[in-house]
């Protein structure tokens, strides 16, 4: 278990996440959302997460599991921290919150569209999903994600008026 912390604006992306070391087979058939949602759900309910990830004013995240078909990651989330907007490349996912409070925004007509959630909820993503989620606290959050295939590029937006804009290329796993 591999646990990356930065000082700098958290973001699943950069210098500090730890790319998986397990060879990707991304041909290997596609994971239903569905299942994305119990994998993450699952790992959810384990009471043991807090340990795995130290207590800090910055975003932290370890690698949980992972093989050719899916990568699995816990997310500690201090109030105030964020991802940024961004997609995960060709991966679709989903996220369980398995105790505090965050917060995912997202873009559809026309606005930012907000969506509290608290310890037990879950959401699930297609790969064109673009997203920013921030510690919405009190305290720190934890939240597991399921990706599938594993996360092998990301992509970073900003906001304008007209919704997400694509800030570069997508990074891929050799840049983390």
């Amino acid at each position: 278990l591999h646990v990356a912390t930065s000082r700098r604006r958290p973001r699943p992306w950069g210098p500090d996440m730890t790319a998986s070391t397990f060879p990707l087979d991304t041909r290997a058939a596609a994971v239903p959302l569905a299942e994305l949602q119990r994998t993450a759900r699952s790992y959810a309910l384990n009471p043991n997460l807090s340990a795995l990830l130290p207590v800090s004013g910055d975003r932290t995240w370890a690698r949980l599991a992972g093989d050719a078909r899916l990568d699995v990651w816990l997310i500690s989330w201090p109030e105030g921290t964020e991802t940024g907007w961004h997609d995960h490349g060709d991966a679709s996912g989903a996220f369980a919150v398995a105790s505090g409070v965050v917060l995912e925004q997202t873009w559809a007509l026309g606005a930012v569209q907000h969506r509290t959630l608290t310890e037990g909820d879950a959401r699930a993503f297609s790969r064109d999903h673009v997203h920013n989620v921030v510690g919405a606290g009190p305290g720190r959050a934890l939240t597991v994600h399921a990706y599938a295939p594993g996360l092998v590029t990301m992509g970073q937006f900003e906001l304008g008026p007209d919704g997400p804009n694509r800030l570069a290329t997508p990074q891929d796993a050799s840049s983390w």
